[in-house]
């Protein structure tokens, strides 16, 4: 499984336009034919991370390819992409990969509000090292009852692009809440914690709120 993102950094003060602008291109890849998408804003986390991020899952990277193909096809998609750039000072379109031990965590069977990332940043050498260590948390969690998650692996490795995604999904912000609560009361979370670091330049956590539906 795939996943799609679009990164979007907004120019200052841009933000809710940057919001606005792709939830109408949302709009838009529904009247070409095309899913959705999910539309995530940042509601927690460093400023260097993206205001705004789009994702979709494929079965292969041929059907991103597809997918892309139909929005270059479409004169009324490109207007959107033309009003996006204005708006913002970056963009970033990266491909993660779902790692075998957590691919089927990804459904979502239920609506999500909330979806926290921990963005984790590696040596190249590096990265498979913190991915077992996040696998094995996941699984500790997941034994507990306490998260539904996935790890997502960056293809190809790019440049200040997070090598691994941790991505918990939950219903709301008192899920979220609750859930952290529980999970910060467990023993041995600080020592994943330091583990991680051990072997990351560095772990960004972010919060995101859900504004546009698949």
């Amino acid at each position: 499984m795939i996943t799609s993102f679009n990164f979007y950094y907004a120019h200052p003060s841009r933000e809710q336009a940057v919001l606005r602008q792709r939830l109408h291109a949302s709009d838009v890849r529904q009247k070409i034919g095309l899913a959705r998408g999910r539309v995530l804003a940042r509601a927690e986390g460093a400023a260097t991370l993206p205001d705004v991020i789009w994702e979709l899952q494929f079965e292969d990277v041929a059907g991103h390819h597809a997918d892309m193909a139909v929005r270059a096809a479409s004169a009324e998609f490109e207007a959107v992409r033309a009003g996006m750039r204005a708006l913002c000072r970056r963009f970033e379109r990266p491909l993660f990969e779902a790692r075998d031990a957590a691919a089927g965590s990804s459904t979502r069977p239920t609506p999500r509000e909330v979806v926290a990332l921990d963005w984790i940043f590696c040596p190249s050498e590096k990265v498979s090292e913190a991915a077992a260590i996040v696998e094995a948390e996941v699984g500790r969690l997941a034994q507990a009852g306490l998260d539904r998650s996935a790890i997502l692996r960056l293809i190809p490795p790019g440049n200040d692009l997070p090598d691994l995604i941790w991505q918990h999904e939950h219903v709301d912000v008192a899920s979220y809440d609750s859930m952290q609560a529980r999970i910060e009361r467990r023993a041995g979370v600080e020592d994943r914690s330091s583990t991680l670091a051990s072997v990351a330049h560095r772990v960004e956590r972010s919060v995101w709120t859900v504004r546009g539906s698949r």
